[in-house]
């Protein structure tokens, strides 16, 4: 069974955004949410289940220094992680989990919903007949693809 897996030790506002921004995602997903490095350790070592991506939600340096513990066990999964702040030593710390993506605890999660849609394979729901964009492309009328002669 594949499943995506989030590792969320402190509750916070960051975590509803964080819900509400991947919620979009294929609902036959199974997520799973994990609240200590702990059990998140157990999971780890049990296999048997094919995690296609793990999201890691830091929203104190402390949660971050937590999940650390687990680098060794989470180097081969496709990670993405959200820092509690861009100082230079906090970001230092993550590099060395070697994360696919990186964002930031204070954002909206849009960045983050689509860096997971795009590791899982699925695209946002939309209805039918509307564009991606928001409006239809531009037309050039000075611009012609055959050469003047």
């Amino acid at each position: 069974m594949e499943e995506l897996f989030f590792f969320i030790p402190t509750r916070s506002d960051a975590e509803k955004r964080l819900i509400a921004a991947i919620e979009e995602l294929s609902p036959g997903m199974s997520v799973r949410v994990f609240r200590d490095a702990d059990s998140l350790r157990r999971k780890l070592l049990s296999g048997g289940i094919r995690t296609l991506a793990a999201v890691i939600l830091a929203t104190t340096k402390g949660d971050l220094l937590s999940v650390l513990t687990l680098r060794e066990l989470l180097l081969d999964f496709r990670l993405v992680m959200i820092l509690p702040d861009a100082d230079e030593m906090t970001k230092a710390m993550a590099w060395r989990m070697w994360p696919r993506f990186v964002s930031y605890a204070d954002g909206d999660f849009r960045d983050v919903a689509g860096v997971v849609q795009k590791i899982i394979g699925t695209r946002p729901k939309r209805k039918r007949g509307t564009s991606t964009h928001g409006r239809e492309p531009g037309r050039n009328r000075n611009w012609s693809p055959l050469p003047l002669r």
